[in-house]
This record gives structure tokens, C-alpha cells and sequence, in this order.
């Protein structure tokens, strides 16, 4: 009696182990899946921070020397013979917009 009763724990116990195994398994596929998604996200992540960055450096570095021919040309159009800023041109603009209209034939 007490033979068959070991028996049938150490069968018990067998199967238990079995299952154990099938499912470790199971969870290390899991896993498996689970850490090439994040090292996915870790990848796009950085594509998505590059493309905004990259555009912003890049408009930083090229922009002021493309703008500062537009900037010459308003400057020459509104008369104006100083080489201030942006925001110099923009304040002096309503004046000489009043004294353009005064010009103006009624």
C-alpha cells in the first residue's frame, strides 16, 4: 500500500513537472515576443525623436541665411535703410503703412 501510494506521488509529481515545463516553456516564447516588441519600440521611439529634432536643427542652421535675402528685400520694398531685425521691420511697418495711405489720392 504504501509503495502504490509513492507510486502514484512520484506519478503525480511527474506530471505536475511535465506541465511545469510546458509552460515555462510557453512563457519564455512569451517573453521572447514581448522583448523584440520593446527593442521595436525602443527603435521607433528614436526615428520618431529624430524626425522631429533633425527638422528643427536643420531649419536653425539653414533658415537664417535663406530668410535674410526675403528679410533685404522687404527692407528695400518698405523703404527702410536700417538692417535690424525681424521684429524692428514688423514695428515700423504700421507707421509707413499711415504714411503710405496719407499719399493715397482720395
Amino acid at each position: 500500500m504504501n509503495e502504490e501510494k509513492q507510486k502514484n506521488e512520484s506519478d503525480e509529481i511527474k506530471e505536475l513537472l511535465e506541465k511545469n515545463l510546458a509552460l515555462t516553456e510557453e512563457i519564455y516564447k512569451m517573453t521572447k515576443k514581448i522583448k523584440a516588441y520593446v527593442n521595436f519600440q525602443k527603435v521607433m521611439s528614436f526615428i520618431y525623436f529624430l524626425l522631429i529634432v533633425v527638422p528643427i536643427i536643420l531649419g536653425i542652421i539653414f533658415l537664417p541665411p535663406l530668410l535674410s535675402g526675403v528679410i533685404k528685400q522687404y527692407q528695400d520694398l518698405l523703404g527702410s535703410d536700417t538692417t535690424g531685425n525681424v521684429n524692428d521691420l514688423l514695428k515700423s511697418l504700421p507707421e509707413q503703412l499711415k504714411s503710405q495711405i496719407k499719399v493715397l489720392p482720395k
